[in-house]
């Protein structure tokens, strides 16, 4: 096994970025007396915290080398649930929460088993299902928001101490539970051993099936978590909740350095990408940009981010070249957890 975490970790994709935002903001708040706020300064960290879970959602499925495009549909069929649970049926915020993730590792489960069993792209079969889920949330709501939100969780989702949004608190403890997962986690270095190296992975005796189902049920259920909190902003559960999340679910691990051909992930490199991205959508925002020029700005990130890690994954592989010899010959990673 290699070692747990990478000593590259200023030259992770998403650093220069972060200088770079870092900078732009600061000429941003020269040319706008609104941006080096506080109240801005939640407004970015509440949409962070949110991009955050999202892009968990699609994190660890990337990591054991698949796709979920299902992370959208979860989320709105999701929304959906649980607006008509507090809303409709008046049931407590716990047990409607708690069904709500629930539905999320069950859609995750289905997805994983259709995967495992039918030798089918993970693009293809979440493709379906998401679009299904997706439809089925629309078609039993009429297109209709559940507005009768509990003020209870509303006010959790608006609140803030300061400029730290309280919806934050649970994007930190989900980041610091993935963190130990994939770290410490036997269940975590598995899923990374069958992303880095499924044949290494199963001579070691790993299931690259139980791995595979396991993750998307992860993903499943983070989706969820992430409609949980949007609906607290929102103070409503509309059915089309997570149709903006895939390019968001996207973009946050692969800005923040997860592999796109498995094995490696990045839980901090995800919380700073989606720091980032809410800082460059807002200030494009304040800046009188265009919603059409913020996707672009979105897009044109993730191309940044995929050429930054094709060129560190060419000088890596360059310099284990340079110290291997005919009698040495390298390594195979089979997972790695990078800060």
């Amino acid at each position: 096994m290699a070692k747990p975490f990478s000593d590259k970790t200023f030259s992770a994709p998403w650093f220069p970025l972060l200088a770079a935002t870092v900078i732009g903001g600061a000429v941003v708040s020269l040319l706008s007396n609104t941006f080096a706020t506080e109240y801005n300064f939640f407004v970015i960290l509440q949409e962070a915290s949110t991009y955050a879970v999202i892009g968990f959602a699609a994190m660890v499925v990337l990591a054991v080398r698949d796709i979920s495009l299902a992370v959208s549909g979860i989320g709105s069929l999701s929304a959906v649930l649980f607006g008509w649970m507090v809303a409709d049926l008046a049931l407590p915020l716990a047990v409607s929460a708690l069904a709500t993730i629930l539905l999320g590792v069950l859609a995750g489960w289905i997805n994983g088993v259709v995967i495992a069993r039918s030798g089918l792209s993970g693009f293809v079969v979440t493709l379906a299902t998401g679009a299904a889920l997706t439809g089925i949330a629309l078609g039993v709501t009429k297109a209709t928001a559940f507005s009768d939100i509990p003020r209870e969780w509303s006010s959790f989702g608006q609140g803030r101490l300061g400029p730290f949004p309280l919806i934050g608190i649970v994007t930190l403890v989900l980041a610091v539970a993935l963190f130990v997962l994939y770290r410490w986690g036997s269940a975590g270095r598995s899923m990374l051993a069958v992303g880095g190296n499924p044949s290494a992975a199963r001579l070691a005796g790993i299931s690259g099936t139980r791995q595979l189902v396991l993750a998307h049920m992860l993903s499943g259920a983070l989706a969820s978590i992430a409609a949980l909190i949007y609906v607290g902003r929102l103070s409503s559960a509309p059915p089309d909740l997570g149709g903006s999340w895939i390019l968001i679910s996207f973009a946050v691990p692969i800005i923040g350095g997860t592999a796109l051909n498995g094995g490696r992930l990045s839980v901090p490199g995800a919380v700073i990408a989606a720091i980032v991205l809410a800082t460059i959508n807002d200030a494009l925002i304040i800046l009188k940009v265009s919603q059409y020029g913020v996707i672009f700005a979105q897009g044109l990130l993730i191309l940044l981010a995929v050429f930054a890690g094709r060129i560190g994954g060419f000088g890596l592989l360059r310099r284990r070249n340079s110290h291997t010899t005919e009698l040495t010959p390298p390594t195979t990673t089979p997972g790695e957890v990078t800060a």
